[in-house]
């Protein structure tokens, strides 16, 4: 059986009827969408097929003469994903979240190469520098943030900075390697959104999820042109598509994992 689904004067679909019911599950879709297969004669409230119900079973469901759907056109390109395993757009608040997780790990990660390899007679030194610092720059007419800076570092074993940099590139290569196979960071894997290739709603090339859109764009292109970029990129999650300016540059989308999906992850 081949299901349509519409919300808002959108259509969607056709998708099977295990993908409709895994997407009732997963709150994907909800009771008020309308939907239509073979032997309605008119699109209805998926919550009137199934009686209120979170699963549809049509043998329960009297049906009429076949039609056609209000909508023949081709589905856009986040439909046939969808259509392909049950995903849909993954909402900006769950991206955000994701981002915010993997921004924590990075701390984290930081934190434990500091102060794992930092002695309190070291942590007293550098608090003395940082504060004598901060005294020239309050009492100082120019910027001497870069001096600032410089008397920290200085002031931080060579140790510690080499655990620091250890703990941050392992980090980053884990995340690269999970991006690299299965289209996730750490915090997409909790949050259940993944990356996918826009035409085809499968997992990205390497190229493109990890050189165009994390290195590229994440890595280099925020450190050179810094904040700027960033806040660019984030202005265009809240666009059609919920797309970053590193999306659309790699060509990707951020979808949810589908629940047939994350069940087989499991087992």
């Amino acid at each position: 059986m081949q299901i349509y689904l519409a919300r808002n004067n959108e259509q969607a679909g056709p998708y099977t009827l295990e993908q409709v019911n895994a997407m009732l599950s997963n709150k994907q879709i909800v009771l008020t969408d309308l939907a239509w297969h073979e032997g309605m004669t008119n699109w209805l409230p998926l919550g009137q097929l199934t009686g209120g119900k979170m699963i549809y079973n049509p043998n329960q469901q009297k049906i009429t003469l076949p039609t056609t759907p209000f909508k023949t056109a081709t589905p856009s390109i986040v439909d046939t994903e969808a259509l392909a395993n049950g995903a849909t757009l993954a909402p900006v608040g769950r991206r955000l979240g994701a981002a915010f997780i993997d921004y924590l790990l990075l701390n984290l990660a930081i934190g434990i190469g500091f102060f794992s390899t930092m002695s309190l007679t070291s942590l007293n030194k550098l608090n003395t520098a940082f504060a004598a610092e901060l005294a020239k720059l309050s009492k100082s007419t120019q910027t001497e943030s870069t001096q600032l800076l410089k008397s920290i570092m200085a002031n931080i074993p060579e140790t510690t900075l080499a655990a620091v940099g250890f703990a941050v590139i392992s980090l980053t290569l884990i995340q690269i390697w999970l991006i690299a196979s299965r289209g996730q960071t750490i915090g997409k894997i909790l949050l259940k959104i993944k990356i996918v290739d826009e035409t085809s709603g499968e997992k990205s090339t390497f190229l493109r999820s990890v050189m165009l859109r994390s290195v590229l764009v994440k890595y280099i292109g925020y450190n050179i042109i810094g904040s700027l970029l960033f806040f660019v990129d984030l202005a265009f999650l809240f666009t059609k598509q919920n797309r970053t300016l590193h999306d659309r540059l790699a060509k990707t989308l951020v979808v949810n994992v589908p629940v047939t999906e994350t069940e087989k992850q499991k087992t």
